[in-house]
């Protein structure tokens, strides 16, 4: 194999990689920042 195309097979997987990685936070997205703290579970205190 020629280094030409290695570094243009390893070039593509890594734009795959970050097309599914974008795809997955659109449909899932984290919001823990977000997260409104009236609406949480109280937390029980105790040492």
């Amino acid at each position: 194999m020629n280094l030409h195309l290695l570094a243009g097979v390893a070039v593509l997987l890594i734009l795959v990689a970050a097309s599914a990685y974008r795809d997955a936070l659109r449909n899932e997205p984290i919001r823990r920042h977000r997260m409104n703290p009236g609406k949480l579970p109280p937390v029980d205190e105790q040492e």
